[in-house]
């Protein structure tokens, strides 16, 4: 998909697998067992163009991959049977949803073009309806940007504005005198000469955040607010050095007490005791990517009044269907995870485990996490009996969403052969994720990578190598792998624990 031209192709998310003769026949009977899968859910939720996109990849994988694969011919002929009949229920049902797909499409690339054609033709004083306030569209031209922070910056002048006038108001009927001059210009971003002198940007070094959803109602202060029972206030001289002084602390209080907030909120224990603390790191052969942006999830999500909630609707399940959909993963099953690998971890051996769950709404949620048999070293780990996996998630009716394993002495990264485990899964299921926990490395204690696609996935395909070795950087430049923008921690997600050892 194109949103930049305003122009939907749905070919684009049923792209042809290329078939790789390094995994078994078996693995990619699994893959289609797992789109008939998710269709099934899609078609219970009556989401028809996932369902659509679905069906589509699982026909291009019947009749353009899986006949390429060496063993085709030989192996597996029960499951060549079975999948063939579904091969015709999926192409009678595709041509059923046809027309309503179509219909769906028409209409809403006709409305992507309309939006795209009036953002580029922005007024020069830059008022935006809030109907264009989506990120994707607000990417499209540096002039767009610039509008953009013209309008926070205004908002944020204005803000400052009316919150020292209500301040002004309140501190006048309490007879608190007036803060000095220089109080006044140290705490605003107009400068030292207010309104009078030149404007000058705020400096950058302060570490000052302000919020990003700017609103222009009165702050109440519960320390102004408290009843007078209609008496009059005396004001002595020492409570007049007192008020001053909080004048002054005001704004830095509020920020600290927001800062130290976000960064309680965020942080996760996952120290595992009775570990040598003087042993050391192990670094890898290349520095490793980013740490992963994992997000939390929001509770609800605010839609523009000028919006019809049903297009919102229809959009967000277009657009977001070429891009990898949300993977949702409890907290403490990272912490749950570093207790059952403690026996390992303290002897320097990996642990490795295997992420299993749900698909709901669009949305992967992790609801398993299995520890299967497995031989480990103090570098690499592998399981020795997969079919007990798969026998389980069969049962259980769950999706294979990656796996998880330990770094016990080294830094957070994939090695080459990480990235060849995680090339299975991630042929399995295009939102798989590996975490990797790093109790030993001081700069962060675990990563949630995936490989890039297609550079990542093209280059471990052709690879025929094994064990540790270097790989080439992707054809268009970019990484091998990096870390997972679309998974959301979810401290009130319940997961089960399944030790096959």
């Amino acid at each position: 998909m194109k949103p930049s031209s305003g122009v939907i192709d749905i070919s684009e998310c049923a792209k042809r697998l290329d078939v790789d003769n390094q995994i078994s026949l078996r693995h990619y009977y699994r893959i289609a067992h797992n789109l008939l899968k998710q269709a099934d859910i899609y078609r219970s939720e009556k989401n028809i163009i996932d369902l659509f996109v679905m069906l589509l990849r699982f026909s291009s994988l019947i009749t353009e991959t899986i006949p390429c694969h060496k063993d085709y011919q030989v192996v597996l002929q029960n499951e060549k049977l079975y999948f063939r009949k579904r091969l015709f229920d999926a192409l009678n049902k595709l041509e059923a949803l046809k027309p309503d797909v179509q219909h769906l499409l028409e209409e809403l690339n006709k409305r992507n073009r309309s939006q795209v054609n009036r953002l580029e033709q922005i007024p020069q004083d830059g008022s935006l309806d809030d109907s264009f306030e989506r990120p994707s569209f607000r990417r499209l031209t540096l002039k767009n940007n610039i509008v953009s922070q013209s309008r926070k910056l205004t908002r944020l002048i204005f803000r400052e504005l009316k919150l020292i006038s209500e301040f002004v108001q309140k501190r006048r009927s309490l007879r608190i005198p007036c803060p000095k001059e220089e109080t006044l210009s140290r705490h605003s971003i107009l400068g030292p000469n207010g309104l009078h002198g030149p404007w000058q940007p705020p400096s950058v070094d302060q570490g000052i955040q302000y919020p990003s959803n700017l609103d222009l109602t009165p702050i109440e202060i519960p320390s102004l607010l408290q009843p007078t029972e209609n008496k009059p206030v005396t004001v002595k001289e020492n409570d007049t050095l007192e008020s001053e002084r909080s004048m002054l602390e005001f704004l830095s209080l509020q920020e600290n007490v927001t800062r130290q907030h976000e960064e309680q909120r965020r942080m996760i224990n996952l120290d595992v005791s009775d570990v040598n603390p003087k042993m050391d790191i192990i670094k890898g052969l290349s520095p490793p990517p980013a740490f992963a942006e994992v997000q939390d999830v929001v509770v609800a999500a605010q839609v523009s009044k000028s919006s019809n909630p049903q297009t919102v609707s229809l959009q967000n399940e277009l657009i977001r269907a070429e891009s990898p959909q949300e993977v949702h993963i409890s907290t403490v099953l990272l912490e749950s995870f570093m207790r059952l690998a403690k026996s390992n971890t303290v002897r320097n051996l990996e642990t490795c485990g295997v992420l299993a769950g749900s698909l709901k709404n669009r949305k992967f949620y992790v609801t398993a996490l299995i520890i299967p048999k497995q031989v480990a070293t103090s570098n690499s780990c592998q399981t020795t009996n997969e079919e007990e996996i798969f026998d389980y998630q069969d049962k259980q009716s769950l999706f294979p969403l990656g796996w998880i394993h330990t770094h016990p002495t080294q830094s957070c990264f994939m090695s080459s052969i990480d990235l060849h485990t995680h090339y299975s899964y991630q042929t399995l299921l295009p939102e798989a994720i590996a975490i990797v926990m790093t109790p030993k490395d001081g700069s962060r204690k675990y990563g949630i990578f995936r490989l890039t696609n297609p550079g990542g996935m093209s280059v471990i395909r052709r690879c025929p190598h094994r064990g540790f070795h270097p790989h080439r950087q992707p054809s268009d430049g970019g990484r091998i792998y990096d870390h997972c923008s679309n998974v959301y921690m979810d401290p009130k997600l319940k997961f089960d624990v399944v030790d096959l050892r």
